[in-house]
């Protein structure tokens, strides 16, 4: 495909699809020579080049594009290239630069001073400075984050002290503070959220950011068009022209688009684990399990503790045994996958305990502990009836649910799959708190402090997407909770949370079905893809299309 064709097909006929692809074998080796980790740094092999655009397939539509407020992946994954932090994460979870040229942390572990780029301006072409910086995390993220909220009680003030420097001092050494920053804080001007409802700001729906890419159109239904910072303070990039994401609920849909030519990539919640296998047949596409390391995600099913009979751990000990997990795995995740045996995922191996109770497939043990429930069946063997909310733009989540009303049911329970969009099944899971059951896939990392915690803790009871939604509480497991993520002691941290997923296995607090595998693929006609993110499906921001330009014109 020649440079003019493919800018014809995606400019100047809007909605358009590619016209099909040149075919390209395989993705440049990785450099043999190590560069300086930093955000929009080519680390594929052979120069970046410059022009044409970039098309993301998203199976759902999200309600906003403020990712500071929603860990919602559907967010993050438009809106990402719009946004600078502070600092990025490597795959070694170690931090690499982004609007914060440099930064020192003091020996005794309580002071962070962050050196921030200068001359940076905000898309609307207000100067970007210090002041944003300690009002994001203040007033945004401290405030409004599933994550931020539980971290912003450890840190005792924010100052500026000039325009370009801004410090945190900590209340103890903390071991989580700087992985957050580098994985969640996504930096928001002051000057349009500052004296507003952040909730219903209108800027979370036309995004102001510092990022490589300025948001151009919300087409709702169809696509959100990101285009060029031509004053990135990172002169030399973005390299493509322009972002688009393209709704595609469908997942059969959105593969044969890839396949097409007509999106050039899906993240892993996109991408049914049933075309993993064909696609990497295709020379025209990479299949990539790399660059997922952030996440230890664990596919499970919720149940709302505020409600009987699933408040009764003899209840929920019995779903668990009715369910039979590898059976799930192999049929709906076409044995991509490992159980799980826990709330930390075994990727997160430093805080893995592999060693807590099992509940094993055995639907005469789930019989015997409905019946001491005193669940009885009615004169058509049902004991009682449920809901299963799921997703259903995701394939396996939602195969993973039609299976577990089968199962249930062989125990007499009547259960029936409420497949809803995206926008939903968080309201109904965790704003309204109307359900049942759900299924769901969650993070557990990068730190167990920020992906685990939030759903277990019970200060983060409150209507926030993908905060401790089944409404579980156990003083025992507040307490670990906060002295883990409070010990700056990385050994001692790992016996607290092996401890804490003891207990919280013992009380059955969900199903954990399975570690979901976590595979992305792209069109190989594009370079800087996973090559250094630990959250690479959404640090696409310095993607470049190998047949582009030399120089931008």
């Amino acid at each position: 495909m020649s440079n003019d064709m493919r800018k014809r097909d995606q400019f100047d006929i809007p909605g358009a699809g590619l016209s099909r692809r040149a075919i390209l074998q395989g993705i440049a080796a990785l450099s043999a020579t190590p560069f300086i980790a930093m955000p929009g740094m080519a680390f594929a092999a052979g120069e970046p080049r410059y022009g044409g655009s970039f098309i993301v397939g998203s199976g759902s539509e999200p309600r906003h594009l403020n990712l500071n407020i929603t860990t919602d992946s559907s967010t993050k994954l438009i809106s990402n290239p719009v946004f600078s932090k502070l600092v990025g994460l490597k795959t070694d979870f170690t931090p690499v630069a982004d609007l914060a040229k440099s930064w020192k942390i003091s020996e005794d572990g309580l002071v962070y001073t962050f050196t921030l780029e200068e001359g940076v301006k905000w898309h609307d072409g207000e100067p970007f400075s210090a002041d944003d910086v300690k009002f994001t995390f203040e007033k945004v993220l401290f405030e409004y984050h599933n994550i931020g909220k539980a971290l912003g009680q450890y840190v005792a003030s924010i100052t500026t002290p000039d325009p370009a420097t801004v410090v945190f001092t900590l209340k103890s050494p903390n071991d989580v503070f700087l992985t957050f920053i580098a994985s969640q804080s996504y930096i928001q001007p002051k000057h349009l959220y500052d004296g507003t409802d952040i909730m219903t700001n209108p800027a979370n729906t036309a995004p102001v950011g510092t990022g490589p890419f300025k948001f151009s159109e919300w087409a709702r239904g169809r696509e959100v068009v990101l285009m060029r910072n031509e004053d990135y303070f990172r002169k030399d990039r973005p390299y493509v022209d322009r972002i688009v994401s393209r709704f595609i609920p469908e997942a059969s849909s959105r593969v044969r688009a890839l396949e097409a030519g007509e999106v050039d990539y899906l993240a892993y919640f996109d991408l049914p684990p049933s075309m993993v296998g064909t696609l990497r047949d295709n020379p025209d596409i990479t299949v990539v399990g790399e660059g997922h390391n952030a996440w230890g995600s664990i596919v499970e099913l919720m149940m709302n503790l505020d409600k009987a009979p699933y408040n009764d751990v003899r209840v929920r000990q019995a779903i668990t045994h009715a369910i039979d997990r590898q059976f799930i795995i192999d049929k709906a995740n076409f044995g991509l996958s490992k159980v799980a045996t826990g709330p930390i995922s075994s990727q997160i191996a430093w805080a893995y305990n592999p060693d807590t109770r099992q509940y094993p497939y055995a639907p005469d043990t789930a019989n015997k502990l409905l019946d001491e429930a005193g669940l009885a069946r009615d004169g058509n063997g049902v004991r009682f009836k449920a809901g299963i909310v799921v997703t259903r733009t995701i394939e396996a989540n939602v195969k993973s649910a039609q299976i577990i009303a089968e199962q249930l049911k062989n125990v007499g329970i009547d259960a029936e799959v409420l497949a809803i969009d995206d926008a939903s099944s968080s309201e109904t899971v965790y704003i309204k708190r109307s359900f049942d059951m759900y299924v769901q896939s969650l993070t557990t990392g990068p730190d167990p402090a920020m992906g685990m915690q939030r759903q277990y803790i019970s200060s983060n009871i409150r209507p926030i997407p993908f905060t401790n939604g089944i409404g579980y509480r156990n003083p025992q497991v507040d307490d670990l909770l906060m002295k883990a993520a409070s010990n700056p002691d990385r050994v001692k941290r790992a016996e607290l949370y092996k401890e804490v997923s003891a207990v919280i296995c013992e009380d059955a607090a969900l199903v954990w079905l399975y570690e979901n595998a976590a595979f992305s693929a792209f069109n190989s006609a594009f370079g800087n893809l996973h090559s250094w993110a630990a959250e690479s499906n959404y640090n696409y921001g310095d993607v470049f299309w190998k047949e582009g330009e030399e120089k931008r014109a």
